[in-house]
């Protein structure tokens, strides 16, 4: 009784999501996809569905944005220009498992450019947190006697999970890279887990958001040197667009190379999708697309 009763459920389930994503498209309200570790929800509007470990609930969805822009003269013309943005997404979800996720974020587009992004995964089988941020700035050569120094910039880039809960702490995600120009010396920064690494960023565009790291660095799991080999690089294949990063050992600290990839989607879709080894992390809000 217990299994027929389960299955009229996710027919119920299926059938609302049909209704609800049908009319979603007819006034074009964008869904969303996000998933942490073994869990992923599924939203639309202030509705979502929560699969966590094989597990079914259902959820309600509350969120805002604010966006700060300031007028400017050019010329005869008034033009505004975006400031910053702050927002937030609160889903409270009940069934197979219950709990919250809740999201805060903040962006800067003034120079130097800045964001952070965080979220709170608490549900009665586990409790994640993760984290992105971002910075980027450049400034120009400052004079030194007779000669200038520089010019110099910075284009830095991190993501973190990690469970909140004593129960199988090693599951994990670390990844963080820093790219940095002190004319004609670029440098790069590349974290994967617990190994940091050093080295030079070759190959790099003015903006220092694509080139190739060739890095030194020490494993701190395993206690010796590591070399990190990797790169970022942009991707415009016919309507997709989106940023490609791949790292990984070239000096092997234990039998298997252990790697970092991440996507960073811009268009027609938004958002991210990283794997470190064996886990991953990935939120997608489906723009443009239908």
């Amino acid at each position: 009784m217990k299994i027929k009763s389960f299955k009229v459920l996710k027919f119920v389930v299926l059938m609302i999501l049909i209704v609800v994503f049908s009319n979603a498209f007819s006034y074009d309200i964008i869904p969303e996809i996000q998933g942490i570790y073994n869990s992923f929800s599924l939203n639309v509007w202030n509705l979502a569905l929560v699969v966590e470990n094989y597990h079914y609930a259902a959820g309600l969805r509350i969120f805002d944005e604010a966006v700060r822009s300031e007028s400017y003269k050019l010329g005869f013309v008034t033009m505004k220009r975006q400031i910053d943005k702050s927002y937030f997404n609160l889903l409270a979800f009940v069934g197979q498992s219950y709990g919250v996720v809740l999201t805060i974020g903040y962006e800067n587009y003034s120079i130097p450019t800045t964001g952070y992004e965080r979220t709170y995964y608490i549900s009665s089988t586990q409790s994640i947190l993760a984290e992105y941020s971002k910075t980027w700035f450049s400034i120009p050569a400052l004079p030194f006697g007779e000669t200038t120094i520089g010019p110099f910039a910075l284009n830095y880039e991190g993501f973190s999970l990690s469970k909140l809960s004593v129960s199988d702490p090693r599951i994990s995600i670390s990844m963080k890279r820093g790219f940095a120009n002190i004319d004609p010396l670029q440098l790069s920064f590349v974290q994967i887990g617990n190994i940091y690494s050093l080295g030079f960023y070759v190959f790099s565009d003015k903006s220092l958001e694509q080139g190739a790291t060739v890095n030194l660095g020490w494993d701190f799991d395993e206690g010796r040197i590591v070399g990190v080999l990797g790169g970022r690089i942009f991707i415009d294949l016919w309507d997709f667009r989106f940023f490609f990063s791949a790292y990984g050992t070239y000096i092997p600290s234990s039998e298997n190379v252990k790697f970092g990839i991440w996507f960073r989607f811009l268009s027609p879709i938004q958002g991210d999708l990283i794997i470190q080894n064996n886990v991953g992390y990935f939120k997608i809000k489906m723009a443009d697309i239908f």
